[in-house]
């Protein structure tokens, strides 16, 4: 099968829907399939050195580029054009867009057109939502052959707020790799290599943001020092990232200010690791935060099934679809949310996590067997293979049904059986 990809960023940009694209169309890729993904330029990134997919870059798919320097004027029809040139150079069998229901509607509305013209089937999948007219536009207007909702926090809204019927909506929860995220049992060298022996570490995995509770995570580990001298808050996502809300820039100034008020320079360390090295961060922790305060809650949030899939301890709040993976007293610690209440909270279960390693085992047990079960990206690619091949028996039963008056009245009618053409190229199962 011929899969067309389609969203604003890709690795080296890092986030939880770049790392979702990895894992998932890379066991897709694993099964034989052919990937291409339509995306922003990076200017790290080597497109040709990524064998596995076919990289389509193009500064149309820039976010900030089309925020802040490419003209409005003439943009639909550029958008079209560069969709459209994807579609007939790659030829995709399905296409599936990621977040393509908010920032910018001339993709989601090139994207209707396009797949309409040439009769393939289009899936959206959402990793966020916003209760506004732009996201109601693009989820109910285009026509989405399927949408994916990370969780059933993300589902809610779908049916509710934008009006999806309910069996255009399903869920998928996203996985992760087990065979790289998984439990090194040396793990003193590996805290070693990192230069981190002797420390009690705490993990902030999540994009350094204010809505994911970095600036809780500071304080919570400052208020720590007195019991844990050597105490490490190691905070990830500081690399790029999609910033349409260009807040990052003042965020990264706040952040600063914060450490040196409270004399957290020797008690902090800010990295940006690579794909290989978030497992190796993730093993060398003792504890794993991810604090959402963002007040729609989490979408899913990869980075704790990764924690658990690595064996380690997660607290998260009690936001959106954190909850769906992780369950208190189980494979993690659920805390409130509450901003005024989320640093006291932090605190009290940090403490306890290094306080008591028999509870902090239990947890990262049962997490990593949870994350076997139900978050494996082998299993998570095989359900969307299905939902692909599901989308491509429904399309060539309508193109079959189309084209068979056509021809018992002789009517020659070539443009329906070119829009057939690309959902008759793949091999039923």
């Amino acid at each position: 099968m011929k899969i067309g990809v389609l969203h604003w960023a890709f690795p080296p940009v890092v986030g939880g829907v770049e790392s979702h694209l990895i894992y998932l169309y890379g066991e897709l890729a694993q099964k034989g399939h052919d990937i291409s993904i339509l995306t922003a330029p990076h200017p790290e990134r080597d497109d040709s050195s990524v064998k596995w997919c076919k990289i389509v870059s193009d500064d149309l798919m820039n976010l900030d580029s089309l925020q802040n320097s490419i003209p409005k004027e003439g943009r639909y029809e550029k958008v079209y054009d560069m969709i459209e040139n994807f579609i007939l150079d790659e030829t995709p069998d399905v296409v599936h867009a990621h977040n393509f229901h908010y920032f910018i509607p001339d993709h989601a509305e090139c994207l209707d057109e396009v797949c309409k013209k040439y009769g393939i089937p289009m899936v959206l999948t959402i990793h966020n939502y916003w209760e506004d007219d732009l996201c109601r536009h693009l989820m109910k207007d285009i026509g989405w052959d399927k949408i994916v909702a990370v969780s059933y926090h993300m589902k809610n809204p779908s049916l509710f707020d934008s009006k999806v019927p309910l069996d255009k909506v399903e869920v998928h929860y996203h996985g992760v790799d087990l065979d790289k995220y998984r439990v090194i049992e040396d793990r003193d060298s590996v805290r070693s290599k990192l230069n981190l022996d002797g420390r009690e570490v705490v993990f902030h995995p999540a994009r350094a943001c204010r809505s994911k509770g970095t600036m809780h995570s500071i304080e919570a580990v400052a208020r720590l020092r007195e019991r844990y001298p050597n105490i490490c808050l190691i905070v990830s996502g500081n690399g790029d990232s999609v910033d349409f809300e260009q807040e990052r820039p003042q965020f990264r100034s706040e952040v600063a200010s914060l450490v040196d008020e409270l004399k957290m320079r020797d008690n902090i360390l800010f990295v940006s690791p690579s794909g290989d090295e978030m497992p190796l961060y993730m093993n060398a922790s003792d504890v794993i935060l991810y604090p959402t305060i963002m007040p729609q809650g989490e979408a899913f949030g990869i980075a704790p099934v990764e924690a658990m899939a690595c064996g380690k301890p997660v607290i998260v709040t009690n936001s959106g679809g954190l909850v769906e993976s992780t369950s208190m007293n189980i494979n993690g610690i659920v805390v409130d949310r509450d901003p005024d209440k989320l640093v006291d909270a932090l605190v009290e279960n940090i403490d306890r996590l290094l306080t008591d390693k028999n509870y902090a085992e239990y947890l990262g047990s049962n997490g990593r067997e949870i994350a076997i079960e139900r978050f494996d990206s082998r299993k998570m690619a095989m359900r969307m293979e299905d939902l692909y091949n599901r989308l491509l028996n429904e399309n060539l039963t309508k193109c079959e049904s189309r084209v068979g008056p056509a021809i018992k009245r002789k009517a020659g009618d070539d443009k329906i059986k070119a829009n057939c053409t690309h959902s008759t190229s793949f091999k039923l199962i």
